[in-house]
């Protein structure tokens, strides 16, 4: 995996020197080769990249990498799965491949077909290419963005771009103000969601989309887009058992392509569904021991350790284990780096740890995630098949008896605990089922961030980005509505961020099997009813997975991977909160209200309110204003 940086105008808008600096930002992404392409023509064009070799690692593969004719020249972070059999072909038509590269595939699938190209391109990827005869430069995100991409136009129309927001940040060219809507839903979900970064300056390319910058201006077009089994013409249905088959296979499939490496491999071992299906297929094409991780608490209700090992006694792995207490001092300043904007879903926090503890035994580690966007395996998913029965019940039992009995349970700072589950859904399960999905995954109210922001400004509600991903759908209130939110909001900006940017802080590349577009357009056309029937979550996956896995862990709830983070405000974070969220502090920045930033800290250290997440939320967003903006106010 690798990060890359760059720039395209009429003129450059930085040095060569800058330009460096910018693509060393991104030195954890690639730390075994850097480079630079420079053209001064009528276009300035500026490319930096940082590799990690994954495949053909000699200094060959080095890019930006410049096809054999000079016409293109590409900037490439990712891996094109089967991409050998399109080098074959195109190599028997006589093209002088250079190197076993998929990135030098991609540049001559591009000479070839154009951008067309991308129907076929399997695989995690974000590229820039730049197109020398044309004169256009060309960025490309992943499908189900895996692989992350930000941009920001500069008034003149130059175009800068890079693998992260620190790169760009370093040009010190872009608007680095505060985005006040993206902070706003960001207090909402605990991480900001597209295409707004928390810099007013910088966006990110949606997954599935394109940029073409060609004489200054830019247009984004959307080259894929998932297709529910709601959405298709009557034809006649899969049968349970067909649809089994086909989730085993293609799981086969995605987990044999992700094994091909030049570097050791391994796996992110949970002992939940997912992970373990994972190694059932990893194992199924290895005749050696598997290397499984896997990170376990000293607090029993948080530890899932138990299970993994389970799974790996099943599979015969070579499992590793590693104990997680919280040490600000060793995770906090490299987790804030790599985020490179506030991100507070705090399960990055074992992750870091997980991943430093892979990389000590291998370079690239496949994992599970995906799993529950596909087979609707969260807790929000059952909580929309309730919510179904809860809004047919007395509107006296629906807003007045049950929502008092249940606003009078105490409070537990154990992990999800049942005062928290319950009360979130009382609160959410009345309205619309995407609106209400939407509250179910909200972690400050409109009017709780109404009281805490001090802002004029007109803010769009942040529920709004739930209910654009399903206006295009017939039936907004199914579960395929409902999956279809999950992967184009919560998926590419939660989960995928968290296991990329944890990954690559340790230079270590993650691969996600789930996730291979074959799989997941598949599962996306099977009716909803195979994937949660009646109250069993993933079902087409645990029943093409019995007798092949462990019975214990088909039959486990979902546990999640989640921290202790109620517990450590008022053990080891205890005094990071207090100082980061002082008075003075809080006032210097200028975005809340003092007074209700403390008593937030109050209830939450009286044990009167579990407000974790959201002063986690408060203290992540001070961070990154401190190491990004040297703590001006916003």
């Amino acid at each position: 995996m690798c990060g890359f940086v760059g720039y395209v105008g009429t003129q450059a808008p930085v040095t060569r020197q800058r330009l460096v600096h910018m693509r060393d930002t991104l030195s954890h992404r690639g730390p075994d080769d850097a480079g630079v392409y420079i053209s001064k023509r009528r276009v300035a064009v500026g490319l930096g990249h940082r590799r990690l070799s994954i495949i053909d690692t000699r200094r060959v593969g080095r890019q930006p990498m410049a096809s054999p004719s000079g016409k293109t020249c590409i900037a490439y972070n990712g891996e094109f799965y089967g991409y050998q059999s399109h080098r074959a072909r195109l190599a028997s038509g006589g093209y002088p491949f250079q190197t076993q590269t998929d990135t030098e595939v991609i540049l001559a699938l591009y000479e070839e077909r154009g951008l067309s190209f991308l129907d076929d391109l399997d695989g995690m990827f974000a590229f820039a290419l730049w197109d020398d005869a044309s004169e256009r430069l060309i960025l490309a995100r992943d499908r189900l963005g895996i692989k992350p991409l930000f941009f920001s136009q500069l008034e003149d129309g130059t175009l800068l771009f890079g693998s992260e927001i620190k790169a760009l940040l370093a040009s010190k060219c872009v608007d680095d103000a505060v985005d006040i809507q993206a902070h706003y839903d960001y207090l909402a979900l605990n991480y900001v969601p597209g295409p707004r970064t928390m810099v007013r300056g910088i966006r990110s390319l949606e997954p599935g989309q394109t940029l073409v910058w060609e004489r200054g201006q830019i247009k984004i077009r959307r080259y894929w887009s998932q297709t529910f089994a709601s959405e298709l013409p009557a034809t006649p249905q899969q049968t349970f058992a067909q649809a089994q088959a086909s989730v085993l296979g293609g799981l086969y499939e995605a987990v044999e392509q992700r094994m091909i490496s030049d570097v050791p491999l391994g796996m992110f071992l949970s002992g939940g569904v997912d992970s373990t299906a994972v190694l059932m297929g990893m194992a199924r094409y290895s005749d050696a021991p598997i290397k499984a991780f896997t990170i376990r608490f000293d607090q029993a209700t948080y530890d899932e350790s138990s299970h993994a090992r389970i799974a790996a006694k099943a599979f015969g792995a070579d499992h590793f284990i590693e104990t997680v207490n919280p040490d600000p001092d060793t995770f906090l300043s490299p987790l804030i780096e790599t985020l490179d904007q506030p991100y507070a879903d705090s399960s990055a926090i074992p992750l870091w740890y997980l991943c430093r503890l892979a990389r000590q035994h291998v370079t690239v580690a496949l994992g599970g995630d995906g799993g529950d966007e596909l087979f609707a395996g969260y807790r929000t998913h059952f909580a929309w098949r309730l919510a179904k029965l809860w809004r047919r019940l007395p509107d006296w039992l629906r807003d007045d008896l049950i929502p008092g009995l249940i606003h009078r349970l105490p409070v537990s700072h154990s992990k999800v605990s049942f005062d928290l589950k319950a009360k979130a859904f009382v609160s959410a399960a009345s309205n619309p089922a995407i609106e209400a999905h939407y509250r179910f995954k909200e972690f400050m109210s409109p009017d709780a961030r109404a009281s805490l922001i001090q802002s004029d400004a007109e803010l769009e509600p942040t529920v709004r980005l739930f209910e654009a991903a399903v206006e295009h759908m017939e039936d907004a209130s199914s579960l395929d509505a409902i999956l279809a939110a999950d992967f184009q909001v919560y998926l590419p900006d939660d989960i995928l961020v968290k296991v990329d940017r944890m990954s690559m802080a340790h230079s270590l590349e993650a691969r996600v099997p789930f996730l291979d577009h074959g799989l997941v357009e598949a599962t996306a056309r099977m009716p909803a009813e195979y994937k949660l029937r009646k109250m069993e979550s993933k079902s087409v996956l645990k029943r093409a997975l019995k007798g092949r896995v462990p019975k214990t862990l088909l039959a486990r709830k979902k546990a999640g991977f989640n921290v202790p983070m109620a517990t450590w405000l008022l053990g080891p974070l205890h005094e990071l909160m207090k100082d980061t969220l002082s008075p003075d502090s809080v006032k210097h920045v200028g975005l809340w209200n003092p007074e209700q930033v403390t008593s937030l800290i109050e209830e939450h250290t009286a044990r009167h309110r579990d407000h974790s997440r959201t002063l986690w939320a408060l203290i992540c967003f001070m961070l990154f204003n401190e190491r990004f903006r040297q703590g001006r106010a916003a």
